[in-house]
């Protein structure tokens, strides 16, 4: 394993910092430890996967989209509704997001055979050439992320962190 770089070590004092002022307010430290250290991690990843999605011409919103697609079964098309409602957003939202990916190419609209009314989303092969770019580039920046972690290490917290989210929903979050 490496030393943490200064940046990294400043990062953590800040991080601690944030801790030992909540716990002087009455917080569980253990608690606030793990939870300052997730949000922190989010935000840095988030921040990076904005950089990556600009670099591909995309932002955050058409990545959902493209996301949602790629990971349908069978290649399964989705409802501009049934992305919206995915994706958090309002439907007309969802309309001028899908207007700018068919711009571009990356995803096809067509008619429902058994629906005539009913719109369908598929992602195009350029779509999936955008998705599977961002994956690629995002593995290697993950492999990084974890690299001060061994094989087991990687695994426990992988496992750790289901086992929250598994949670979220009996926490009402």
């Amino acid at each position: 394993m490496s030393e943490p770089t200064p940046e990294a070590a400043s990062e953590v004092e800040d991080i601690r910092r944030v801790v030992a002022a909540y716990v002087a307010a009455g917080a569980d430290e253990s608690v606030q430890r793990v939870i300052t250290a997730v949000n922190r991690l989010s935000r840095r990843l988030t921040r990076r996967y904005d950089r990556q999605f600009a670099a591909l011409g995309i932002n955050a919103g058409e990545w959902i989209v493209l996301e949602q697609l790629a990971r349908t079964d069978g290649d399964e098309p989705l409802t501009p509704t049934r992305l919206a409602a995915v994706s958090n957003i309002a439907p007309s939202s969802m309309t001028h997001r899908l207007d700018r990916l068919a711009a571009r190419g990356l995803i096809a609209r067509e008619a429902d055979a058994t629906n005539r009314t009913r719109v369908l989303v598929r992602l195009t092969d350029a779509g999936y050439e955008i998705f599977a770019k961002a994956i690629r580039d995002s593995d290697l920046v993950e492999s990084d992320l974890l690299a001060n972690l061994n094989a087991q290490q990687v695994d426990q917290l992988g496992a750790l962190l289901e086992q929250v989210i598994a949670g979220l929903e009996d926490a009402h979050l």
